[in-house]
């Protein structure tokens, strides 16, 4: 059982969103992910892998009322850097960023591709 907090209403919509709408197995999607960052631990809200277990798509979710700023833009590269997906998503239900690393350069896209163009 969770509580659904502002932050949890997020995160289910964004796990049905990768299911249901862009293709993700549900078998491949990790929910609050601990992971070691500069010697603490972190916990990363969703964490998609590709059929080989590699990580593929980063998301952090924050409450609605949440303004997405640049504090949220870098705890998100944290976490990408110590991961190394090739994809991440920002998101607060309502505003959304959606990147794509290659070579230490950030592409912003308008779309999260679906599962099977960004695996294939």
């Amino acid at each position: 059982m969770l509580v659904l907090t502002p932050e949890e209403w997020v995160r289910q919509h964004v796990l049905h969103f990768l299911v249901e709408h862009k293709g993700f197995p549900a078998t491949l999607i990790e929910v609050e992910k601990n992971i070691k960052l500069f010697n603490t631990e972190k916990r990363v809200d969703i964490l998609t892998r590709t059929p080989q277990l590699k990580p593929l798509l980063l998301v952090e979710c924050k409450a609605p009322e949440v303004k997405l700023g640049q504090n949220e833009v870098s705890q998100l590269a944290r976490y990408q850097i110590t991961l190394e997906a090739p994809y991440s998503f920002l998101t607060n239900g309502l505003q959304h960023f959606i990147m794509k690393h290659n070579d230490n350069k950030i592409t912003y896209l308008d779309e999260l591709p679906s599962y099977p163009e960004i695996v294939f």
